[in-house]
């Protein structure tokens, strides 16, 4: 018994240790800044629950709330910049009155009459409001996102600079764009660029981005030269993914703002920051990320990211009592266990670790999940490794070995105990490892690495299952499942790069599973998977033309913002409206119920083309859940 107390007295000094590091002792400590102000702050008069797509609905900015923000904003800074006009009308008034200037902009998009609305306002306020505006952006990033041919959008540019001749007139977008389109300086009165390192093709990390900064803005100087250059848009997301070794998080978020406020205070550079308060809307086209660049939390609560000290786990002592309950929890089963000292370590060692990163994987939750599916799809991944946790454990404490059950003689036979859970547990979370990794493969760029939890199932099947991995008896199913999921895992590493320590530990994750299905699967031979996946290459190489050449052709989506009225543009961007909705997911998902219902070996086919077609058109994650069905379902056809 002393021993047993002994372990789960270590357990919980290990636990506080590792939380009282992780919040209190490897934290950013406060740095005197040599400024007293920003020059300039993105605004978007959005609170937590609203989107500026609700304006179109008839939801109206709140008044309160922007005099709320502005007053707290000219504590920092003297000026705000705004990306459209639509709904925004009572913002110059505030602004005056909490002494901020303004460059405003105008929203321009492939929407023709809604743009010209944007322009017509922008033209009207920026009239009204001439003392307080430093300068008017017509557009955001249009060329980058090809809503609008240059021809287009310099119209709307000259428009605006003929209506106001006495105010300067410019267009934001990333520095690469006006390398490729350098005419559009000599339309515009100074030039606007977005330098974002973390959003790089090729990212920067932290100690790179601010000397890639300073030689991205000198690039653009030599290039195009004689004209004010206004750095629009530049930050340092606080949450999110890393993109290669360009990591989100609290600390970097102070660091790159810190540095860049006085680098840009010393060279004398114009400057926004990206941006204001956190805005939780962005994460549904732009994934975790994209709500976490505000200096201000999405409860207008400051992030120290000017001054003070920063910590990536504030909230540690809370992470900590929810791994200390866990221990504690599980600590229970060794009461009546007849243990061995060797096991009675392990069991304290995995307790420990099992407990930090189930509650990393709660944390991580916390942020990235916000609508009903994420919060159901976290629901059931840390539902499933409670269970894995628990069995864990179990194992170790009664020292009992694993039994090798088939997942057919569960259902055909009604085996019930522990073994056969861990076989359902099992397949339950390849099937998900599975899920993410193919997600990750084909639309990973805003897509979390859900490495904390997934780490306590790759323990524990290498461990229980070591010694009897050749007994596992899979069938053609698993095989393919293996196939699958070594493919995209190869595809996760070359997309992420080496750099990424996030997709690496992804990557030993998903292999380790694969390794588990290839062992159990030996005796069967890969000969009857060449014509699926034959025809998984010929589905996904047609969507992939069809993807490049028509929905995702920049160049053909800007033509068709220049012109009055065509088919091929009102299918596409119909289609792409579809897309963006999910359907295309949801006929692919009825389509492997079907096949697996009649099953029939044509019907089968047909969905494997859809949810083929479903991954490779980004409605990933039901594609991949409607491309597991039908493998099942042809797997068992091909039996």
């Amino acid at each position: 018994m002393i021993k047993k107390i002994a372990a789960v007295f270590t357990s919980i000094v290990a636990v506080v240790l590792f939380w009282y590091l992780a919040g209190e002792v490897f934290i950013l400590k406060d740095s005197k800044n040599s400024f007293d102000k920003l020059e300039c702050v993105s605004y978007a008069p959005f609170g937590k629950d609203d989107s500026p797509f609700s304006l179109a609905k008839g939801m109206a900015v709140s008044e309160e709330l922007v005099r709320n923000d502005l007053k707290l904003l000219s504590k920092y800074t003297t000026c705000i910049r705004t990306y459209s006009t639509i709904g925004l009308e009572i913002v110059p008034k505030i602004a005056r009155e909490n002494g901020l200037k303004m460059y405003m902009g105008a929203w321009v998009s492939s929407d023709k009459a809604m743009t010209q609305k944007e322009v017509t306002t922008l033209i009207k306020l920026a009239k009204e409001n001439q003392d307080i505006v430093k300068g008017v952006i017509v557009g955001n990033e249009v060329l980058l996102r090809g809503d609008a041919t240059e021809a287009v959008l310099s119209g709307y540019i000259k428009q605006v600079k003929e209506a106001l001749p006495n105010t300067e007139v410019t267009y934001a977008d990333v520095w690469e764009y006006w390398v490729k389109h350098p005419q559009i300086k000599d339309i515009t009165d100074f030039v606007t660029i977005h330098i974002l390192p973390y959003w790089e093709d090729d990212p920067m990390n932290i100690d790179q981005s601010i000397g890639h900064l300073a030689d991205v803005r000198g690039e653009v100087a030599a290039l195009l030269p004689n004209k004010k250059i206004l750095i629009g848009e530049t930050g340092w997301p606080s949450e999110g993914r890393a993109r290669e070794d360009a990591i989100p998080s609290k600390i970097n978020q102070a660091l790159f703002v810190r540095e860049f406020v006085a680098l840009a205070q010393k060279n004398g550079w114009n400057y926004n920051i990206i941006e204001a308060f956190d805005q939780p809307w962005k994460r549904v086209s732009e994934g975790a990320v994209g709500g976490f660049w505000g200096l201000f939390d999405k409860e207008r609560v400051d992030k120290n990211v000017f001054g003070g000290d920063v910590s990536n786990f504030p909230n540690y002592k809370l992470l900590a009592v929810a791994s200390l309950t866990l221990v504690l929890l599980f600590s229970l089963l060794l009461k009546n266990a007849q243990i061995k000292t060797r096991e009675i370590f392990l069991f304290s060692a995995l307790n420990t670790l099992f407990a930090i990163l189930f509650t990393l994987q709660l944390e991580q939750y916390s942020v990235t999940a916000r609508t009903a599916l994420e919060f159901a799809w976290a629901f059931l991944v840390m539902s499933v490794h409670a269970l894995i946790y628990y069995f864990m454990l179990a194992y170790i404490a009664f020292e009992r070995k694993v039994q090798i059950v088939a997942i057919r003689e569960i259902f055909t036979k009604k085996i019930k105990g522990p073994d056969a859970s861990l076989t359902l547990l099992f397949y339950a979370t390849s099937l998900l490892i599975t899920i993410i990794t193919i997600s990750l493969a084909f639309d990973g760029r805003y897509r979390n690495f859900e490495i904390y939890a997934f780490s306590i199932s790759f323990i524990s099947f290498l461990w229980l299952y070591r010694g009897v991995y050749g007994e596992l008896a899979f069938g053609l199913f698993e095989k393919v499942l293996f196939v699958v999921l070594s493919v995209t895992t190869i595809m996760v590493f070359v997309n992420e790069t080496y750099l990424n320590l996030f997709s690496n530990l992804w990557v030993v994750i998903a292999f380790g599973f694969a390794f588990l299905l290839f062992s159990g699967s030996r005796g069967v031979v890969f000969g009857k998977l060449s014509k699926l996946f034959l025809f998984i290459l010929l589905f996904g190489t047609i969507f992939a033309f069809f993807k490049q050449g028509y929905i995702s052709n920049n160049t053909f989506v800007a033509e068709c913002a220049s012109i009055k009225k065509s088919f091929l543009c009102d299918a596409r961007a119909w289609m792409a409206h579809m897309l963006y909705l999910g359907y295309f997911g949801v006929v692919a998902l009825f389509g492997a119920v079907m096949a697996y219902f009649t099953h029939d070996k044509i019907i089968a086919y047909g969905a494997l083309a859809l949810s083929v077609g479903a991954i490779v058109l980004l409605n990933t994650t039901l594609g991949a859940i409607a491309l597991l069905l039908v493998l099942l379902v042809i797997a068992k056809i091909e039996e």
